[in-house]
């Protein structure tokens, strides 16, 4: 009788163990992405261009959460505000605003970190390459190497989105004018990827990236610019900008091969070919990332708009695919927070 008493408390016990982890498991599986929609392995970063002091905590952390349930790994996040802040006059009020940027700033990144999401500072304007406006990114940089420095939160590197190409009249300038701002932009390159090696050096911190994000026909594949000559090589830009940025230890280009198919001869993988091989013979310390539009632009073919969450991550399987064998292909990066929110929401 006692024997057949343990054998049937025996049995009650598994059940009811086995009922809690089903329960257990399905609780789980609430919280767990239904299928996979990016690779681990790679980037799948967003460009988040809001004012980061418009946010509280409470909006920062529903961005994380979304974030993380979308797979998203990275985030570049626009301090642009900081140059406005430089531009106030009073002293007493620039430093309030330059302390509550430095809350705000702190406060992300330690949120992203937490949700397992690594921070990037970014920022851009078709004219930083300009001389006379070099001393804005310059200062930019600045603050991100200050703000390691003196936080235990840091960034992972910047992010820059320096449009030269977008300056008024540069479509319809010569190849003459068109090689000047393109020596103009090598040169900006140069000097941000010279402060950052200074950087490195005082602070020993090899993990810091510097990234730029480029047109995809900067190797010269529309026939519209020519190859320009800068420090005793003549080529593309786009070899420049690659064999510069491989003196770093850490570094990438985010390639604006924006287009909403990746296979076909007008897709993202044709139109990013160029730079992955070039990387992979000539510059295998930079980050090959691939960027990708979902915000409402013009024309249809070069944005996820309208699309959803599932067409994208398909497609960017099939970049996964075609570049896995290389050894600098990175990932993808979104353009932007809000239109890949209006993605995931189109189910």
């Amino acid at each position: 009788m006692k024997s057949k008493l343990l054998s049937f408390i025996s049995a009650l016990i598994i059940i009811v163990g086995g009922m809690g982890l089903a329960f257990a498991m399905q609780k789980g599986s609430e919280k767990l992405p239904i299928s996979q929609f990016y690779s681990p392995e790679h980037t799948t970063a967003v460009w988040d261009w809001a004012n980061p002091l418009n946010r509280d905590g409470s909006a920062i952390k529903s961005t994380a959460e979304l974030l993380q349930e979308q797979q998203i790994n990275t985030v570049y996040t626009d301090i642009s505000i900081y140059q406005d802040i430089r531009n106030i006059k009073d002293e007493n009020e620039k430093l309030a605003r330059l302390g509550d940027l430095d809350e705000s700033l702190e406060l992300y990144v330690k949120t992203m970190n937490a949700h397992g999401i690594a921070v990037y500072a970014s920022g851009g304007d078709t004219s930083w390459s300009k001389p006379s406006e070099r001393d804005i990114p310059k200062a930019l940089l600045a603050y991100v190497h200050d703000f390691n420095a003196t936080h235990e939160s840091k960034f992972s590197g910047m992010e820059f989105d320096i449009e030269s190409y977008n300056q008024e009249g540069f479509a319809e300038a010569s190849f003459t004018e068109k090689g000047m701002v393109l020596l103009e932009y090598l040169d900006t390159v140069d000097m941000l990827a010279t402060q950052t090696e200074g950087y490195i050096a005082r602070t020993d911190d090899k993990t810091f990236a510097l990234g730029f994000a480029i047109p995809y026909w900067l190797d010269n594949e529309n026939g519209n610019i020519k190859s320009v000559e800068w420090h005793g090589k003549t080529g593309p830009a786009l070899y420049h900008v690659l064999d510069r940025l491989n003196k770093l230890p850490q570094s990438n280009i985010v390639v604006m091969a924006y287009r909403n198919g990746a296979a076909g001869n007008d897709g993202i993988i044709f139109h990013s070919r160029t730079e992955i091989e070039y990387a992979q013979a000539q510059a295998q310390q930079v980050n090959v990332i691939i960027g990708i539009e979902t915000t409402n632009v013009e024309p249809v073919k070069i944005t996820f708009y309208g699309k959803t969450q599932t067409e994208l991550s398909s497609e960017v399987k099939l970049l996964d695919e075609e570049f896995k064998g290389s050894g600098v292909y990175s990932g993808v990066a979104i353009n932007d927070l809000a239109g890949y929110t209006t993605l995931v929401e189109n189910k």
